[in-house]
């Protein structure tokens, strides 16, 4: 079935070859982000929005922009790319604490209490998808002498707190839905070297897959945990279709 989708926290052009995936999918999909990019920066089919994180004003209506050019969304993707994150603030300096944190916090806990409200609103049930793709911290790498060598860019101690910012907000919207009759969350993780996480069209190829076998899995629980990308789809349904 031709699902809709909202895709927001990997802005536009670098969610480019992750919206391109979805679209090959079947999916209908709208970027949130900035919309002053080069057209040819993404798909033509690929609905941008505009959004500015730092606001709860637009991130309803980054929703109502959605809605208006494709109906409300059965799937909202959050999408965290600490490895990017880590390249665009790499500076440690006061004048980065702000936009950091609009970007890496601030911007994801108002689209998601906007999305909760409307998905109430409707009264239609609705799933949001924390995709978290993790770095090593500045930390980690000066413990490790292999990491050293491999992570040009490691996460610094601004990142390093969203991302862990990012992960238990999401936890604990996922445990505030349990009970929820129409939100439902799923939250997948993998660090750069989880084989599906290193490619974005490989990543969205495994998520539209699973997120169809939960779908046809009409007894699929609810859960708070963390699943790692490239997982095993639900019993009953082959995860790549041809």
């Amino acid at each position: 079935m031709e699902k809709n989708i909202l895709i927001a926290g990997k802005d536009i052009p670098f969610c480019s070859d992750f919206a391109q995936q979805l679209l090959l999918s079947g999916c209908n999909v709208v970027a949130a982000g900035k919309t002053d990019s080069p057209e040819s920066s993404i798909p033509s089919e690929v609905k941008a929005v505009s959004w500015n994180k730092s606001s709860a004003i637009s991130a309803r209506s980054v929703i109502i922009q959605a809605e208006t050019l494709h109906n409300f969304a059965d799937d909202a993707i959050l999408y965290f790319d600490a490895p990017q994150f880590a390249a665009q603030f790499g500076s440690l300096t006061s004048d980065s604490c702000a936009p950091a944190a609009d970007a890496m916090i601030l911007g994801y806990q108002y689209l998601t209490i906007e999305l909760l409200n409307r998905i109430e609103q409707h009264k239609a049930k609705s799933r949001i998808i924390f995709l978290l793709k993790t770095c090593p911290t500045t930390a980690e790498t000066s413990r490790s002498a292999s990491l050293k060598k491999t992570v040009s860019s490691p996460a610094n101690a601004i990142v390093a707190a969203a991302e862990a910012s990012f992960a238990t907000f999401a936890e604990n919207i996922a445990a505030a839905t349990e009970e929820s009759q129409y939100a439902s969350v799923l939250l997948v993780t993998g660090d750069s070297q989880n084989e599906t996480m290193q490619n974005d069209r490989t990543l969205a190829k495994w998520l539209s897959g699973y997120i169809d076998a939960l779908d046809a899995k009409k007894d699929a629980q609810k859960s708070s945990s963390w699943i790692k990308a490239g997982a095993k789809a639900p019993a009953g349904f082959a995860l790549f279709r041809q």
